[in-house]
């Protein structure tokens, strides 16, 4: 009887960690990819290519997923970076009406296709992103100072979205 109640939790807990797994559920085929640069959207220069390089970084960092020549992935990243919206936070002390921090959110709309198959697994699916921007009395300046933050903050989402593909078995 004793026994009994010991196996019990055991059981339970056993039976809790049997759907568990280590590593990636990415199937090994799938882990290679092309990122093009990204095509810019906005008025500020480069913001197509900050957001692919932030996305390239996060892949090598990340480690699930390795960055290849076009013809060598099976995976192919394209995405739109759409201009940054932006709201004001706060306001400075002495101009009341001069907003000193905005809220600036980055869109880029993203397109994955299988290389192998032409199967399209994410068709023009809008990410967004959110990070602060301080302008200093100089909107312009603040956001492009800001355009790598929050670059990198699309790409940790877009990689969220590579993790949850739903991707065939080989």
């Amino acid at each position: 009887m004793t026994r009994a109640l010991f196996a019990l939790p055991l059981l339970a807990l056993l039976a809790g960690c049997a759907g568990y797994r280590l590593g990636s559920p990415v199937p090994e085929a799938y882990r290679t990819v092309h990122v093009a640069a990204f095509e810019n959207g906005t008025d500020y220069p480069m913001a197509g290519a900050i957001a692919s390089q932030q996305l390239l970084d996060a892949l090598i960092e990340d480690g699930t997923f390795a960055p290849a020549a076009y013809d060598k992935a099976r995976l192919r990243v394209q995405a739109v970076v759409q201009a940054p919206s932006t709201s004001a936070v706060r306001y400075s002390r002495n101009k009341h009406n001069v907003p000193d921090e905005y809220h600036v959110a980055l869109t880029a709309r993203l397109y994955v296709f299988d290389a192998k198959t032409g199967k399209t697994y994410v068709n023009g699916k809008p990410i967004t992103a959110v990070d602060s921007a301080l302008t200093r009395e100089d909107y312009q300046t603040g956001i492009q100072d800001a355009l790598p933050r929050v670059a990198r903050r699309l790409a940790q989402s877009i990689l969220t979205e590579l993790h949850s593909l739903d991707l065939p078995q080989e």
